[in-house]
């Protein structure tokens, strides 16, 4: 199962609440809401994406297939935009 990891160039902290990531690299910045800010916690190379979205399931009210939906859309977003590296 492909595992998620926070690319090198990205930096980020907690704004009012809210998880900002930012791009060293191409100055953009990226806002997340609290699922997204949790996925972001769990891209550390050590939770896969079967992984990630089982906690999903269990901290969020989303089934184990809405939870395994948003990871994979999610996930496939960051690296898109360079933020994470799957591997």
């Amino acid at each position: 199962m492909p595992t998620p990891t926070r690319a090198p160039q990205m930096a980020w902290q907690t704004v009012d609440g809210e998880l900002v990531l930012l791009n060293i690299d191409g100055r953009e910045l990226l806002g997340l809401n609290e699922v997204g800010a949790r996925i972001w916690e769990l891209a550390d190379g050590e939770h896969d994406l079967a992984a990630i979205a089982a906690a999903l399931t269990a901290e969020f009210e989303v089934s184990a297939e809405e939870a395994t939906a948003e990871v994979e859309r999610f996930v496939a977003e960051l690296e898109a935009a360079g933020a994470l590296v799957v591997e």
